[in-house]
């Protein structure tokens, strides 16, 4: 307690009221101001020598899901091609999708609750079929310019064994044998071709 002329002083020490102030100050700051701890650390290597540097530990589930926003960023970028020249031009549709992307539409399942009941896949096929192609009249895009939206349509059957079984109380196993179809469209973008006289010399 400090004693002064005129009165007495506060119980806590000017230095402690300090530290507390600015810990409160810190926290109102990365809070509530848009810049918290978790938006910081999206774009931040912990290891940087500037900026916040401390390694802070990611969850495996954490990890994924941010794998799974990526490329989702990057599968909404709808590519814009060269024009199609020449009498024989190569097919329009030379981007099947990929047996991950086929793998992500097939409705899931519960894994259950080991031991008592546990399911899991197995032996799984692809089969990726071309069912159709649409090219749509030239049409000026924004921030495209004039292009023509290709689209094309997949048919993906999916083969696999569903594997059921349990240890307790009732031990059983069963697989069943089970097929998906999964139809994908994916539509790209490809840039109109000028006149046959813009093209050729005089």
């Amino acid at each position: 307690m400090t004693q002064f002329a005129r009165h007495r002083g506060p119980i806590t020490p000017r230095w402690v009221r300090g530290i507390l102030t600015g810990a409160l100050l810190a926290v109102v700051a990365t809070c509530n101001s848009g810049c918290g701890l978790s938006y910081v650390f999206r774009n931040i290597s912990p290891l940087r020598p500037t900026g916040w540097s401390f390694a802070w530990p990611i969850l495996p589930s954490q990890q994924q899901r941010l794998e799974r926003d990526m490329e989702r960023e990057e599968a909404d970028r709808v590519p814009i091609l060269d024009p199609i020249v020449g009498e024989f031009a190569p097919a329009t549709c030379l981007d099947p999708p990929s047996e991950q992307e086929v793998w992500n539409k097939v409705s899931k399942f519960k894994n259950g609750s080991p031991p008592f009941y546990e399911t899991q896949r197995n032996n799984v096929r692809f089969l990726i079929e071309k069912i159709g192609d649409k090219i749509d009249p030239c049409k000026v895009y924004p921030l495209a310019g004039p292009c023509q939206l290709v689209h094309c349509h997949y048919k993906c059957t999916v083969y696999f064994d569903e594997a059921y079984w349990s240890d307790y109380p009732i031990p059983f196993n069963h697989v069943d044998h089970r097929v998906e179809v999964v139809y994908i469209d994916k539509d790209h973008l490809r840039r109109c071709g000028g006149p046959p006289v813009a093209t050729t010399p005089p």
